[in-house]
C-alpha cells in the first residue's frame, strides 16, 4: 500500500478531529479580533475564508456585519460550522483551487491554515486570484520557539529528548515557513500582493490539568500526532510522561499557561 499524500495526511486527519478539534479553539480563537480588525469597515463587505475549521472566525466577521463564504476541505469541519452559524454559507472546498470567480471578495482570511496545504503558495495565489483590487489577504501561523512559541518548542523537545523525530511521514511544507517575513514577504510578492504587514499576536494556551498539554495533540493536531504515532510504544509512553511532568514549570494559580504566540501577515491586492 503506498504511503498517503501530506493533503492526504492533512484532510484525513482534520476529518478525523472535527469533533474534538474545539479542545484547541479557546487559543486559536485568540487571533479573532487582531484578524477581523484589520478590516476596520468590515460591515457589508464580501469575506471569504480559507481552512475554516469549526467556523468560529466566520461566525463572528458574520456578526459584525460582513458578508461571509467559507470553505474547508475536511466535510466535518463544515457539517459542524454550517449547523453552528446559519448567516454563513459554508462549503467544502480545497484552497489550492478555489470554486470562485475571479476579483470577488473585499478579503481573503486563511487563520492557521497554510501549514497544513501541501501546497500553499498555490493558496496564496488563489486568494489573490478571487480579490477585488484593493483587496486584503490576511493569514496567521504560529511562531516558532526562537520567537516566544513555547508550546510548541516543549512539546517538540519532549518528543526529541524520548524519542525520534526523523519518522517516515509524508514530506509537507516546513512548520515555520511563513512565520518567517522575508519568507512571507517573497510568496506574497510572488503572485503580486504589496505592502505586507507583521503583527505578533499574544496568544496564550491554558490547560487545568498537565494531561492536558498531551490532549493537544491527540485531539487538535494533525502531523504532531503522526509524529507520536510512529513511536515505539516506550517512546510515546515516555514523551507523555515527560509533557505531563514538565508542564509542572508552566503553572500560575490554579492552572497551567504556555506562550502560543502566533504572526498576523496581512497585504493588499493593488
Amino acid at each position: 500500500m503506498s504511503q498517503k499524500t501530506f493533503k492526504e495526511l492533512e484532510h484525513d486527519g482534520w476529518t478525523e478531529r472535527a469533533q474534538s478539534y474545539d479542545f484547541i479553539t479557546p487559543v486559536t480563537n485568540q487571533a479573532i479580533n487582531p484578524i477581523l480588525s484589520g478590516f476596520a469597515a468590515i460591515k457589508g463587505q464580501r469575506l471569504l475564508e480559507v481552512a475554516c475549521g469549526p467556523g468560529h472566525l466566520s461566525g463572528e466577521a458574520a456578526r459584525r456585519g460582513a458578508v461571509v463564504e467559507a470553505v474547508d476541505f475536511a466535510l466535518p469541519m463544515v457539517e459542524l460550522a454550517a449547523a453552528r452559524y446559519a448567516d454563513v454559507s459554508f462549503h467544502e472546498g480545497d484552497a489550492e483551487n478555489l470554486d470562485y470567480a475571479d476579483n470577488l471578495f473585499d478579503g481573503v482570511v486563511c487563520a492557521f491554515g497554510l501549514l497544513h496545504l501541501q501546497h500553499p503558495q498555490r493558496a496564496i495565489a488563489q486568494a489573490y486570484r478571487v480579490l477585488k483590487a484593493g483587496g486584503r489577504y490576511t493569514y496567521t501561523v504560529w511562531c516558532p520557539p526562537d520567537q516566544g512559541g513555547e508550546f510548541f518548542g516543549f512539546l517538540m523537545s519532549a518528543i526529541q529528548a524520548h524519542g525520534d523525530l526523523n519518522v517516515d511521514l509524508p514530506e509537507g511544507p516546513p512548520f515555520y515557513r511563513f512565520a518567517d517575513p522575508h519568507e512571507a514577504s517573497s510568496a506574497l510578492a510572488l503572485v503580486g500582493f504589496a505592502q505586507p504587514s507583521f503583527t505578533t499576536i499574544p496568544i496564550v494556551w491554558r490547560g487545568q490539568e498537565p494531561r492536558d498539554a498531551v490532549d493537544v495533540i491527540y485531539k487538535a493536531t494533525v502531523r504532531t500526532k503522526a509524529i507520536l504515532d510512529a513511536q515505539s510504544d516506550d517512546a510515546r509512553n515516555a514523551i507523555h510522561d515527560a509533557i505531563i511532568s514538565g508542564v509542572e514549570q508552566f503553572r500560575r494559580n490554579d492552572g497551567f499557561e504556555i506562550a502560543l504566540p502566533a504572526l498576523m501577515v496581512s497585504a493588499e491586492k493593488l
